[in-house]
């Protein structure tokens, strides 16, 4: 009986050791998570209309975007590196499909026609992507320019292609069905949120489950190391920027989708800004980051975004307020992270 006590006893300890080690692990995911539930709870409280399912409906057709441009610029900042071509790849990929929508898709055309000229155009959109991210991987791991410099290039090029092509003006006189992708529900969740949501799981799998993702985080915890064990990182790097641009491209189509509409300056005063923060909120670094959260720093966001446009509607100058809140935000999250590393190195 006092063996078998005995060994409980052990189990109940390892238990608890095994908690807080998994406490320990997932620290940053921990105070996200407290983080939404502390701000969603607020604004359920303080907003009658927050909780409603329109609003909650809104949100979950707007965050996609911002989420898949997110996911787009994380796995570059794994590497050690940047994409601030994200937001312009996505409207040249949105401009292009658009163009050839419009143009070579004739207003009498058969449901049958138009549904192959979607593909077709869907077929655009990703092939845009990946050529742009491709390009992108070429002049960062094979020319070496660094890619603050080389993805601020791509970025001011693929924006002149785009405002060159329309001359300015915005492509709109989409087929109907377009606005499928952007702006309809699957059982009551929006498809862009499904969207979402699938290519998030894609990115964790590829990321945690697969070699590629392990060469990733490698060259991003120390390059030279990477190279010693054999990674070719200048692949690894083509590959990285190719799938950003591809990730950028799909929320060219969210945003066509939704708008029925593309442009060459849309989201360029804020998206790229947004997907640095949430990448900062997450806790992204060069070789460690989870997909998870991003995930929930997106959500975060989103929250913060509807919950104060609803507090300060009307008020002049709210839109102030909401970027004043999330500096706020992060800033703590910056103090918050620091003070538990800090106890971390004294323990």
């Amino acid at each position: 009986m006092k063996a078998e006590a005995n060994t409980q006893q052990s189990n109940i300890l390892r238990q608890i050791a095994s908690f807080f080690k998994w406490i320990s692990r997932n620290r940053q995911t921990i105070l996200l998570v407290i983080v939404f539930i502390v701000l969603f709870t607020f604004f359920a409280t303080t907003e009658r209309k927050f909780l409603t399912t329109r609003n909650i409906t809104s949100m979950g057709f707007q965050l996609p975007e911002i989420g898949v441009l997110s996911l787009a610029m994380m796995i570059t900042i794994l590497t050690g590196g940047i994409n601030l071509s994200v937001n312009a790849t996505s409207n040249m990929a949105a401009v292009l499909a658009g163009l050839y929508l419009v143009r070579f898709v004739p207003k009498e055309a058969s449901d049958f026609q138009i549904w192959v000229s979607l593909v077709i155009a869907m077929l655009i959109v990703l092939l845009v992507g990946l050529i742009s991210g491709l390009l992108n991987g070429f002049l960062i791991g094979y020319i070496r320019v660094p890619p603050i410099l080389a993805t601020l290039a791509t970025m001011t090029f693929f924006t002149g292609i785009s405002t060159g092509l329309t001359g300015g003006a915005t492509v709109t006189g989409f087929p109907e069905q377009v606005s499928i992708i952007g702006s309809k529900s699957l059982v009551g969740v929006p498809i862009p949120f499904v969207i979402f949501f699938v290519l998030t799981v894609f990115m964790y799998v590829l990321l945690t489950r697969t070699s590629f993702g392990f060469k990733v985080r490698m060259l991003g915890t120390n390059p030279t190391a990477a190279n010693f064990t054999g990674i070719d990182t200048r692949r690894v790097l083509l590959q990285v920027y190719a799938l950003s641009g591809v990730l950028s491209s799909i929320t060219g189509v969210l945003i066509m989708g939704r708008t029925m509409s593309a442009a060459y300056e849309y989201g360029t005063t804020t998206y790229v800004l947004l997907t640095i923060l949430i990448a900062v909120l997450a806790g992204v670094v060069p070789g460690f980051g989870s997909v998870i959260d991003v995930f929930i720093a997106v959500l975060i966001l989103q929250v913060l975004s509807s919950g104060f446009t609803m507090m300060l509607a009307g008020i002049r100058g709210s839109s102030f307020f909401k970027d004043f809140a999330w500096g706020v935000l992060l800033i703590i999250i910056f103090i918050i992270n620091y003070l538990t590393r800090l106890k971390a190195s004294k323990g």
